[in-house]
C-alpha cells in the first residue's frame, strides 16, 4: 500500500489501466484531481475551453483509436455541460472515463445552496453511462476504476462515471494500486456459432450488414474472410465505414438511408449476417424491415439481439472472436463466388447519387482523391457532412467518423482534435457547417495551444441548411430561425491563429493537399449552398 490522496489515486488507477490522456477544465471542485496528475510525464492534460469540448474530444480519441481518454469536470455546469458529448458517447457505443468533482461528503443530498450543486448528479450521468458511481474513500478508487473499465472493455463501450466528492480529492489515505488487467470479451456460445455457420453454409445469397461493433472489436479481419468465403456482399452502417475496404470487390458501402435502389439485392436475398448493429435509423430507416426473413445477428449487447426482427440465430460475443470462430469453420469449403454484381451496383448507385447530390458529389470525390487512404475525416451535421458516410469512399477502418444518431451539432471540430491527439501520424480532416461550426469554434484555440496540424473545412450557406430544406418540404418554405449572420470565418481563424483561407468548392482538393503538406493549423472557408435537386439530408423523413 501507498499513502496518497484521492487525486493522487485517480492518477495511478489511471496508469493501471493506460490512460494517458485526460482532458478537462480546472475549477473548485476538481483542482486536487488534476494536481494528482500535475506534473506526472506519463499524463498529457488537455485544457479545453468548454467542457463539451472535453467529451466531444474524448469521443473522438476513442472513436478513432479504440483507446479511452479520461475527462475531468467540476459538478453542476461542468457535468451538464460535459453531458452532451457523453450522450453522444452512450448512443454511438464509444467508451471515455469521466471524474465528476462534487460537493464534500457531509454537504450532499441536502440541497443546501452549495456551490455547483447538482442534485442527484450520479443518475443525470447514469442516464448516458453504462457505469456510474460515487467513490466515498480514496482507497476504493482503484477498485471502482477496474470496474468502471471492466464495463467498458467487457461490454458494450459506453461512457463511465465516477463521482469524487471534494474531501474524498484532497484526502489521504493507504491505497493498494492494482497491477494491469486483462479484460475478456464474451467469445459466444459455440453451439450458437456452429448453428449460425450451418445456416449461412445453407444460404444460396447472403449478404451482411458491418455496423460500428465491427471496427470496436478489431474485427476487420475477419469480416472480410467470412465475406469472401460466404460470396456475401458486405453493407456497412454510417457507423462501421472502413469494416471492409471500399476497393473490395465485396464492398457494397454505405447509402440505405430512403432510396429504393437497395431493392434489388434486398429481393434477391435470402439470407443476411448483422455485425455489431442496432440497424439504426440513419442508415436504415426502415430499421431492417426489407431484411431477408433468415437473420443471423452478433452483437456484444443482448438488449441488441432481435430489436428490430426476430432473428434465427443470436450470438452475444465480442464480434472478433465470433468471426474468428465462423471464418475458421469455413476454412475448409472453398470461397463463392459472388452471387451479386456488386462492381455494377456501385456504379449504378453513383449514378443515382450524382444526379441527387450532384455538388457534393463533386466535393466528396475531390476531398477522397486529394487526401491519402488514412486520413481521418470527421463530419458535422451539414449537406456534406450528412452524405460523407453514403458517398466517401472508406479504405480503413476507423477513417470516418459521423456524428450520427445523437445527432450532436458542433461534433466535428472538438472530435477531431481528439482523433488528431489520438493518431498524430494520421491527417485528419473536420467538416462542419457554418452553423454547426459556431457551437464549438472556441476549441480553435485549443487546437492552436496543442500546436498539432488539423484541416478544418466550414461549409458556409448562411443557414441552418438541413432545417431550411425540410421546412420548405414540410412547412411549405416558411422559414423560421433558419437563416444565420455569420461572422468573416477568415478574419475569425486569423484571430485564433490559424492559417485561414475562403476557396471555391472547386479549388477545395487543391487547397487540402497544400494544406496539408503545410502542416499546422488550417481554417478554410468554402461558400457552399448548391440549389436545384440537391437532397441536404439523405436519411431525413
Amino acid at each position: 500500500m501507498q499513502r496518497m490522496t484521492g487525486g493522487r489515486a485517480v492518477a495511478m488507477a489511471l496508469k493501471a489501466e493506460g490512460i494517458d490522456h485526460i482532458f478537462g477544465i480546472v475549477g473548485t471542485h476538481d483542482c486536487p484531481l488534476f494536481d494528482g496528475v500535475h506534473g506526472d510525464p506519463d499524463f498529457k492534460v488537455v485544457t479545453v475551453r468548454h467542457e463539451q469540448g472535453a467529451s466531444l474530444m474524448a469521443d473522438g480519441y476513442a472513436r478513432a483509436s479504440g483507446k479511452i481518454a479520461a475527462c475531468f469536470v467540476v459538478p453542476g455546469p461542468g457535468l451538464t455541460n460535459a453531458l452532451t458529448g457523453m450522450g453522444m458517447a452512450y448512443t454511438e457505443s464509444s467508451p471515455m472515463l469521466v471524474f465528476g468533482g462534487q460537493n464534500a461528503i457531509a454537504q450532499l443530498e441536502r440541497e443546501g445552496g452549495h456551490f455547483h450543486e447538482l442534485a442527484n448528479s450520479v443518475n443525470v450521468a447514469a442516464s448516458v453511462c453504462g457505469y456510474a458511481t460515487r467513490a466515498m474513500t480514496p482507497a476504493e478508487i482503484p477498485r471502482i476504476v477496474r470496474e468502471a473499465m471492466r464495463s467498458m472493455r467487457c461490454k458494450r463501450p459506453r461512457p463511465s462515471y465516477i463521482e469524487m466528492p471534494l474531501d474524498v480529492q484532497s484526502g489521504e489515505a493507504d491505497v493498494a494500486v492494482l497491477p494491469p488487467a486483462r479484460y475478456v470479451r464474451p467469445a459466444g456460445d459455440p453451439a450458437a456459432i456452429d448453428l449460425a455457420a450451418e445456416a449461412l453454409e445453407s444460404a444460396k445469397r447472403p449478404f451482411i450488414f458491418a455496423g460500428g461493433g465491427v471496427e470496436s472489436a478489431q474485427a476487420t479481419e475477419s469480416l472480410v474472410h467470412v465475406a469472401e468465403a460466404l460470396g456475401a456482399p458486405v453493407v456497412t452502417s454510417a457507423f462501421g465505414r472502413g469494416a471492409i475496404s471500399d476497393r473490395h470487390p465485396l464492398a457494397v458501402g454505405d447509402g440505405w438511408g430512403r432510396y429504393n435502389f437497395y431493392d434489388e439485392l434486398l429481393g434477391q436475398a435470402d439470407m443476411v449476417l448483422v455485425v455489431g448493429s442496432r440497424i439504426d435509423i440513419v442508415t436504415d430507416w426502415n430499421g431492417g424491415a426489407r431484411f431477408p426473413e433468415r437473420i443471423v445477428q452478433i452483437d456484444i449487447d443482448p438488449m441488441v439481439i432481435g430489436q428490430r426482427r426476430p432473428v434465427d440465430v443470436g450470438i452475444v460475443g465480442d464480434a472478433a472472436q465470433v468471426l474468428g470462430a465462423l471464418a475458421a469453420r469455413l476454412d475448409g469449403h472453398r470461397p463463392r463466388a459472388s452471387w451479386f454484381d456488386v462492381a455494377a451496383f456501385r456504379k449504378r448507385k453513383r449514378d443515382v447519387f450524382a444526379e441527387r447530390a450532384g455538388p457534393v458529389l463533386e466535393v466528396i470525390e475531390s476531398l477522397r482523391a486529394a487526401t491519402p487512404d488514412d486520413t481521418i475525416f470527421v463530419d458535422d451535421l451539414t449537406l456534406v457532412g450528412y452524405w460523407m458516410p453514403v458517398m466517401m469512399d472508406t479504405y480503413q477502418p476507423r477513417t470516418l467518423i459521423h456524428p450520427g444518431t445523437y445527432g450532436t451539432l458542433g461534433y466535428a471540430l472538438p472530435a477531431a482534435i481528439g482523433a488528431k491527439l489520438a493518431c498524430p501520424d494520421q491527417p485528419v480532416v473536420a467538416i462542419c457547417g457554418d452553423g454547426g461550426f459556431l457551437f464549438t469554434l472556441q476549441e480553435l484555440a485549443t487546437a492552436r495551444a496543442l500546436d498539432i496540424d488539423l484541416v478544418v473545412l466550414v461549409f458556409n450557406d448562411n443557414a441552418f441548411g438541413a432545417i431550411r430544406q425540410y421546412q420548405d418540404r414540410v412547412l411549405g418554405g416558411r422559414h423560421i430561425g433558419a437563416e444565420l449572420t455569420n461572422p468573416d470565418f477568415v478574419k475569425l481563424g486569423d484571430a485564433f491563429g490559424a492559417r485561414s483561407a475562403r476557396v471555391d468548392a472547386k479549388d477545395l482538393g487543391a487547397t487540402v493537399r497544400k494544406a496539408q503538406s503545410a502542416g499546422g493549423l488550417w481554417l478554410i472557408e468554402i461558400p457552399f449552398a448548391p440549389k436545384g435537386t440537391v437532397e441536404m439530408v439523405p436519411w431525413m423523413p
